[in-house]
């Protein structure tokens, strides 16, 4: 039963595509140029469940110390990406883009247990990435009104990602304090896949203002890591993949999610879960911009 229902909406649906009126003759042109600016996110996958387990850490030992939390480590999840697309229209209905963006979120958080007046803990974390990614889509566009058109995209992007980040971490015991930083970039590509939905509205028969929304799915896991570690005795360079462990803290009796640096896959009797660290750039952007056609 079900599937004679969705047989019939296809088909439903089939048939409005194919009569529905055309685009406005004078509006159809070869080519168009989109030109988009807007504010999206990324879901940031391992890095995400890191700054919240590091949280819940700071939490659990807090509450077994008797001492007090302020702040909360957080992953950058929106910031501005813009883009640029030019399509060639091979149907008044149909088309095809080849487009570039750029994509970048960052934030400064930190974090801190301070017991008494004689002992601290803090964090600082400041994650920036940037990423360009390179989309092709596909586009079925339909009339709204007599100056409105909708279309819908979908297709495949390959996304150069750069992830730059600092985190400091401060022990301070009765007025003598111990610190540790670890500053540096992360490098990787690859295949993702995006979609969406947008509305344009016709100033002229070449001039269009659109309104977009998008969502994309991409996840990387083979990042080429250039690290800095520095403290009060010196500095040391180091580079590696980022795995994702998860390590056994006796003091609570629980396992916590953190990103380790190495070439090799990290064996030790305290973790679990062991893999190459999945960083998401998956999210959804809102965009509008502007259209030239010719």
């Amino acid at each position: 039963m079900k599937k004679g229902i969705i047989i019939v909406l296809i088909s439903l649906l089939f048939v409005f595509l194919m009569t529905s009126p055309g685009l406005a003759q004078e509006s159809y042109k070869k080519f168009t140029l989109k030109v988009s600016g807007g504010y999206g996110s990324i879901s940031g996958g391992d890095l995400t469940t890191v700054a919240d387990g590091l949280n819940e850490q700071l939490a659990d030992i807090a509450r077994l110390a008797g001492a007090s939390t302020s702040g909360e480590i957080k992953n950058a999840k929106w910031g501005p990406e813009f883009e640029g697309e030019f399509i060639y229209n091979f149907t008044e209905r149909w088309g095809i883009g080849l487009g570039v963006g750029y994509i970048r979120k960052s934030i400064e958080s930190s974090a801190e247990l301070q017991v008494g007046t004689y002992a601290r803990v803090s964090f600082e974390w400041e994650p920036v990435f940037k990423v360009v990614p390179v989309t092709l889509n596909g586009y079925y566009n339909f009339p709204v009104a007599s100056k409105m058109n909708a279309y819908v995209k979908g297709g495949v992007g390959y996304y150069f990602a750069t992830w730059d980040y600092r985190i400091r971490q401060e022990n301070e015991l009765v007025g003598i304090t111990i610190w540790e930083e670890n500053e540096g970039s992360a490098k990787d590509s690859g295949f993702g896949f995006q979609g969406g939905l947008g509305f344009e509205y016709s100033l002229s028969d070449s001039v269009s203002l659109f309104l977009e929304g998008t969502g994309r799915y991409v996840n990387l896991k083979n990042w080429d890591v250039e690290n800095v570690y520095r403290n009060a005795l010196g500095t040391e360079s180091e580079t590696g993949a980022f795995w994702y462990v998860e390590e056994y803290e006796e003091d609570t009796g629980k396992y916590y999610p953190s990103l380790e640096l190495s070439d090799d896959e990290p064996s030790d009797p305290d973790y679990r879960n062991v893999r190459k660290a999945e960083i998401s750039l998956s999210g959804v952007v809102f965009k509008v911009g502007v259209k030239f056609s010719f």
